[in-house]
């Protein structure tokens, strides 16, 4: 019994060890692991402890620099608050139902900080606009305290200095039928300053075009197969499709021809000093249409404009501009002709037909004067920077005695104010000029001035 007592004893007292033992060692193993691991957490506590003492140093060193860290957090936290606006704005826009008073609230304190910014942004580039409006009414003051006056017509000077009331611009006044100056305002911008001609540039197109017979003048320009316009229309509404269309008629070369002919891209031989050649557009560098329309590449002097409209107003004498230094030289004022330019009297008639209905109808109704039809043309571009305004004229169309030029530029300038300057310019001196029209209206356009013998001819 006993025997077979430790024979059933001895097996379940090994099973109980093995057991112990595994418990044991197992219990060890854990407990070992345990440690491994709160020791881990330790060092990894202590670490960043350690990193961020030294990393606050380079931190303390970079920020005594530049200071970028901080920039850059408060950049992205910034960044990370506006995509949370966007994103809470977005979901309030998206819920549907009625919104709650507090939603309608955050909802319209995110439309009005959007406008707030909006405003701000439109008040600086006002402000910058007007500073540089400033600097060039600054910069036309100063030109104009340096005219040289002599031999000019001081009552016709000051009615120009009145017309432009401070602003950045200069006037030509001038005699159509002798190239007599009577007064240059801003004779630096008048003289040496060439500006883009903008729409100014039709008369020159117009005036080719006519001549060289590429369209019926009796029918409408055809700009598509559905619209078209006619001359008169096309110049007096300053239209640019019918001059695109006009200029590609004509080719690069012959408005070159003719805008060299009518005295642009040289000096005219003003009796003033620092008078520019202006320039003509290279070919290749233009669009001949767009060219034609807008006067893109050319740079024309108020001067060039003048003496142009001049021998238009007179039925084709490019006169050379030159103001009387003296009592002597205004008594014995001698025309100087530079060249006749060929114009026949009914391509002139059609041209002045569309300037008479510029002011009569058109883009130039500001420069309307009872006492004589005045006949002109407006253009308004913007040049190298700003915004040009201009405005040639003459009158009166049966009688030419004034040709008055005006150039203005600045933020808000444009061919109908130029030509209300003009206007101003007509009022003041018109009644010294058409004193026997006072008590009778203004006589219709329809007499044309007496042809003198052609000393030049345009070559084709």
């Amino acid at each position: 019994m006993r025997k077979q007592h430790r024979v059933f004893m001895t097996p379940l007292f090994f099973i109980i060890l093995t057991i112990f033992v595994g418990v044991s060692v197992g219990g060890a193993a854990l407990a070992k692991q345990r440690k491994k691991s709160s020791s881990g957490k330790t060092s990894s506590k202590a670490s960043p402890g350690k990193k961020r003492s030294g990393s606050s140093q380079v931190a303390k060193r970079g920020n005594s620099k530049t200071g970028s860290g901080r920039r850059v957090s408060r950049k992205t936290s910034r960044s990370r608050a506006g995509e949370s606006q966007v994103s809470s704005k977005q979901t309030l826009l998206r819920k549907r139902g009625k919104l709650t008073r507090a939603e309608r609230r955050a909802l319209a304190s995110n439309r009005s900080s959007r406008g707030r910014r909006a405003r701000a942004r439109y008040l600086a580039r006002l402000r910058a606009i007007q500073a540089r409006d400033s600097a060039l009414r600054n910069i036309a003051a100063g030109n104009i305290l340096k005219d040289d006056a002599t031999g000019e017509d001081p009552e016709i000077r000051a009615a120009a200095l009145n017309a432009l009331r401070g602003r950045s611009g200069t006037v030509v006044v001038m005699d159509p039928t002798s190239g007599r100056v009577y007064s240059v305002v801003n004779q630096q911008m008048a003289l040496g300053s060439p500006v883009k001609p903008c729409s100014t540039v039709k008369m020159i197109v117009g005036l080719a075009a006519l001549h060289e017979g590429v369209f019926d003048p009796n029918q409408d320009v055809q700009v598509s197969t559905r619209w078209g316009m006619n001359l008169t229309d096309a110049l007096a509404r300053s239209n640019n499709p019918v001059f695109q269309v006009l200029g590609r008629m004509l080719g690069y070369d012959r408005v070159m021809q003719y805008a060299h002919d009518f005295g642009f891209g040289s000096k005219t031989g003003i009796n003033y000093t620092g008078e520019s050649d202006g320039f003509l557009p290279d070919q290749g560098e233009q669009e001949t249409g767009h060219m034609s329309s807008h006067g893109d590449g050319f740079g024309v002097t108020a001067i060039q404009l003048a003496a142009f409209t001049s021998a238009v107003a007179n039925g084709g004498n490019l006169y050379t501009p030159r103001v009387p230094r003296t009592a002597e030289d205004a008594q014995n004022f001698t025309p100087e002709l530079k060249r006749r330019i060929v114009m026949a009297p009914e391509d002139r008639m059609r041209l002045l037909a569309g300037m008479m209905g510029a002011v009569n109808y058109g883009t130039a109704k500001l420069a309307y004067n009872p006492l004589g039809q005045v006949a002109g043309k407006t253009g308004t571009c913007t040049g190298n920077r700003d915004r040009l305004g201009l405005f040639t004229s003459f009158s009166s169309a049966d009688n030419p005695r004034l040709v008055v030029t005006v150039i203005t530029t600045g933020s808000t300038e444009a061919g109908k104010r130029a030509a209300e300057i003009a206007g101003r310019i007509y009022s003041a001196i018109s009644p010294r000029f058409f004193r026997d029209r006072l008590a009778a209206p203004a006589a219709a356009a329809g007499s044309e001035i007496p042809m003198e013998k052609e000393v030049g001819h345009l070559k084709h």
